[in-house]
């Protein structure tokens, strides 16, 4: 990634999100690269998605909650991001919650409408629940189903969906003006520390066959042998999102983030991976997700994030 051609997208929206505070999660990390003296935020241009960044407003149902404030919100994202793309740039990009990935993902179609996309997913979860099948209703559990288009209505946990709940699920996995669904098919999606995730999950990333590594494959595999595989997969791809879950770390780094899980990446494997994937010639962007600064001590996880941006993304010192 060029850094003259590199912009940075801010979107503080948390409203996927089950608990407060990831919506400080992109100012936490920017407080501190300023204290870690990596100037990334002034020397890239920067902007900024406005929309409803707080989990304070009424849910309106606990199917898909908040549904028609994210599907509105998402279409600003994919409006914007789409529009960066447009104009040469790659991206940067920090946001509150991971719901929003399914905004971004939209415009970065959008902005490749005839295009061989991908996208390499880190996550410790693997966010392929919809609104029928969800335990929580909280969307950020949500987007890479949005992306693919699924309903997973044959292993339905919930009663009857009430329409508006049908509508604005129906509006997500439209998002765009060309309204693109799927976004993704199955094989250009590849998860990389996945270890938390339900049964009717974990039933969609086997029956279609989705490229996974858990963490006993990192393991058995090493994180060079993952990175390297990962980059193969997707050699003929004209360009690849990376979404990075800020969850996919070991909470021994910091439990900073609203969903922590045992069991994940140190910081020296997250750089690997990063540094790998951002020194594709085909990667078009990098998310940052999910810091959670109410849910953490002194800022680790913002730090771990800044350590990490330090030691992998080469185009900025």
């Amino acid at each position: 990634m060029s850094e003259r051609k590199i912009k940075i997208l801010i979107c503080s929206s948390e409203v996927g999100a089950g608990k407060r505070g990831a919506s400080l999660g992109p100012d936490a990390v920017r407080i501190s690269a300023v204290m870690q003296f990596y100037n990334i935020f002034e020397r890239l241009p920067m902007d900024e998605v406005k929309v409803r960044a707080l989990n304070r407003y009424s849910p309106e149902n606990k199917q898909a909650k908040y549904i028609k404030l994210i599907a509105d919100t998402h279409q600003k994202i994919c409006k914007k991001m789409a529009a960066t793309l447009a104009a040469g740039y790659k991206t940067l990009i920090f946001t509150g919650d991971h719901s929003n990935a399914a905004g971004f993902i939209s415009g970065f179609r959008e902005a490749h409408i005839d295009k061989k996309i991908g996208v390499i997913w880190i996550d410790a979860h693997g966010d392929i629940h919809s609104p029928y099948t969800s335990p929580t209703g909280n969307m950020h559990g949500m987007p890479v189903a949005i992306l693919l288009g699924i309903d997973n209505i044959e292993n339905q946990t919930k009663r009857k969906m009430k329409d508006d709940v049908v509508k604005n699920w129906g509006r997500l996995k439209k998002t765009g003006k060309n309204k693109i669904t799927p976004k993704l098919l199955p094989e250009d999606l590849v998860y990389i520390g996945i270890r938390d995730l339900e049964e009717q999950e974990w039933g969609l990333v086997n029956s279609l066959q989705i490229k996974n590594y858990k963490p006993e494959d990192i393991r058995k595999k090493t994180i060079k042998k993952v990175a390297e595989e990962t980059v193969a997969h997707f050699k003929d791809y004209d360009a690849v999102y990376v979404s990075f879950d800020v969850d996919s770390l070991d909470p021994e780094i910091s439990k900073g983030t609203g969903t922590p899980v045992e069991d994940g990446l140190s910081i020296q494997q997250a750089v690997h991976l990063l540094k790998t994937f951002t020194n594709m010639p085909n990667c078009k962007a990098l998310e940052i997700t999910e810091v959670n600064p109410l849910l953490d001590v002194h800022n680790k996880m913002a730090t771990a994030v800044v350590k990490i941006m330090k030691e992998s993304l080469e185009f900025v010192g």
